[in-house]
């Protein structure tokens, strides 16, 4: 395995050289800035970059390095462990994190498995990760209300929720299917639901139905050839048609 880590700190770099090439089995090249991390870089190919955190250039350096290898997997040694900045790296995708109160054989530990492929970082740490992209989900969740959508986009989920699939709603909305499937992407998308029965249950929610209310539906001629039933009942029976 091949480290690269980048400090501005002289003593840190060696003293993490020497840990890590003691461990065994890895090689470990210095950098203390930009340039001199390209330099390495031309001559060898690292399986990650350990950056100290406290490097003033630090996320530019790595913005750097990933303008040139975006796949290019990242450890970050923090030197104190504030939970903005933690989540702020997060955000940058590293694949591991050292804090502060980590020992020498986390250290070792961290960049093995990350340069394994995994992702790794302090249990507390995880659960806090875990929460905030939690809350942010639910956040952007709670904007995309009926809203977020358009006009037909609030038809076609109208219909969805009626248990209508996709041919009927076309020709209810006399538009092509491939567009219906379009507006119901882009309604699971707004939403941040996986299915269509999520988006129709999203919008039973956002607008419930209300007895007084009197929808205006399009009459069907039982004697007329080919007529249809109703998609659903109104008084709560599954749907007679698919809705896929």
């Amino acid at each position: 395995m091949v480290v690269l880590f980048i400090s501005h700190v002289h003593f840190l770099r060696e003293a993490v050289a020497t840990l890590l090439r003691n461990s065994g089995g890895i090689e470990v090249f210095g950098a203390s800035s930009e340039e001199s991390a390209e330099a390495i870089t031309v001559e060898t190919t690292p399986t990650l970059v350990m950056i100290d955190s406290s490097h003033p250039e630090a996320r530019p350096i790595i913005n750097a390095m990933r303008a040139r290898s975006p796949a290019i997997r990242v450890v970050v040694l923090a030197m104190r462990e504030q939970d903005e900045d933690f989540l702020a790296w997060a955000d940058t995708g590293i694949c591991g994190y050292v804090g502060p109160e980590s020992s020498a054989r986390d250290l070792i530990l961290t960049v093995r498995r990350a340069g394994a492929g995994e992702v790794v970082c302090p249990p507390r740490l995880t659960a806090l990760l875990l929460n905030h992209y939690a809350d942010r989900a639910t956040s952007r969740t709670t904007r995309a209300g009926i809203h977020a959508l358009t006009l037909r986009e609030r038809e076609v989920v109208e219909l969805l929720a009626d248990g209508l699939p996709n041919k009927l709603i076309a020709r209810r909305l006399r538009v092509a299917v491939p567009t219906v499937k379009n507006h119901v992407h882009s309604i699971l998308d707004k939403w941040d639901v996986c299915s269509r029965g999520e988006a129709a249950a999203r919008y039973r929610q956002k607008i419930p139905e209300s007895p007084a209310k009197t929808v205006a539906r399009p009459q069907h001629d039982a004697k007329r050839p080919g007529a249809m039933e109703p998609a659903c009942a109104r008084n709560g029976s599954i749907a007679r048609h698919s809705i896929f």
